[in-house]
């Protein structure tokens, strides 16, 4: 557009370009990845975390994904803290995996919780939408390689949540939904929890 106004087909055409590059970026990310954590000697770092951090921060890069079918991400006070050990970067990975899952499933107009908790031993954050649902039988099958339930078109590689699940596994941590079909899904990732800084 530095040379004057550009056509309106042309922009569509290169909003295209840019979404089949990101996408084949994506792709070829997973595949890493996959290729990754498959080896024997893979390990994770186990940095000192807070998951509400992580949380605005994951939501900070979906927040124009979200805007774009006037989703609201409803993310924890900022305020708060909740610290965990599990590497920076996988976290955040993964974080970012289940709310664009769950920004693409979600209808327009929607709510996305985040919410973190915590028990005796691990620290959780747990993503919710306003989505179909996942049918029970179908709970243990999306953590699978190459599983889409028949959504071939979604854009999606199959791969993430395998890789999310793998990784808060490598992690000490588990991965898991809680769903019903037509009321929506809740993932939660459970980590080590410790203590605040500070405290003993």
């Amino acid at each position: 557009q530095l040379e004057g106004p550009l056509r309106g087909d042309y922009a569509s055409y290169a909003k295209d370009i840019a979404s089949a590059g990101r996408h084949l970026m994506d792709l070829v990310n997973d595949l890493s990845d996959l290729e990754a954590i498959e080896r024997p000697e893979f390990t994770v770092a186990p940095d000192e975390i807070d998951l509400v951090d992580l949380a605005h921060r994951a939501s900070g890069l979906l927040a124009v994904k979200a805007a774009d079918h006037q989703i609201r991400i409803d993310s924890p006070d900022e305020n708060n803290e909740m610290p965990a050990l599990g590497e920076f970067r996988r976290v955040l990975q993964i974080l970012v995996n289940l709310l664009g899952n769950a920004i693409r499933y979600s209808p327009d107009g929607s709510v996305i919780k985040v919410r973190v908790g915590q028990d005796d031993d691990s620290a959780t954050i747990s993503v919710s939408d306003q989505g179909d649902g996942i049918p029970t039988d179908d709970q243990d099958k999306i953590f699978e390689k190459f599983e889409r339930l028949g959504r071939s078109g979604d854009g999606g590689s199959g791969l993430g949540l395998f890789i999310s699940r793998r990784l808060a596994n490598a992690m000490g941590g588990s991965l898991t939904v809680d769903s019903a079909k037509g009321k929506g899904a809740t993932f939660t990732l459970s980590l080590p929890h410790r203590t605040k800084k500070g405290s003993e």
